[in-house]
């Protein structure tokens, strides 16, 4: 027997192993790519559904950011903690989109729901007053972006959601 055809044999067949496990493994990591992705979809949509049956249960925390006068300090905490839980999501979304674990299309889709809580005077005034605060300076300055482009929107999405069906 030739020792020396035997081990460049050996070699041969130790480097196609570990091709074939390199391609397995790199097709291993693609598929757990594509399932955080399929993942985090699922999350934002659990917590887009949270944020309307929260609002469902309790519609006073969406007319408190359209209602006319003071609110009282129920409604003031109700609307607050309602609207930190909203950015705190929309905020794990952006650190979803740095990381590239979200495409921009859903990113976008999420992010311009920011206006809507944020578009009203008394939304703008808790972002200015106190919620800017609690969150990332990346994340305020996108939400600033965000509500610049959208100050001229003098008819907001929630005034119009108490009145659209007005005669």
């Amino acid at each position: 027997m030739n020792w020396d055809a035997i081990s460049a044999v050996s070699q041969i067949v130790g480097v196609i192993v570990v091709v074939v496990t390199l391609i397995y493994l790199a097709a291993q990591v693609r598929q757990g790519n594509v399932f955080a992705k399929l993942q985090a979809r699922q999350r934002m949509i659990e917590q887009a559904e949270s944020e309307l049956y929260a609002q469902m249960a309790d519609p006073s925390i969406t007319h408190s950011n359209v209602k006319e006068g003071a609110l009282t300090e129920d409604e003031q905490a109700r609307l607050s903690l309602f609207l930190i839980n909203f950015l705190r999501q929309r905020e794990w979304e952006w650190v979803l989109h740095q990381e590239g674990v979200i495409d921009s299309s859903a990113f976008l889709t999420y992010r311009d729901v920011i206006p809507i809580h944020l578009g009203t005077p008394r939304g703008r005034r808790w972002w200015r007053c106190l919620g800017h605060h609690a969150f990332d300076p990346g994340f305020v300055e996108q939400v600033n972006q965000v509500l610049a482009e959208s100050e001229s929107d003098v008819n907001t999405y929630l005034q119009v959601m108490r009145t659209w069906d007005n005669p």
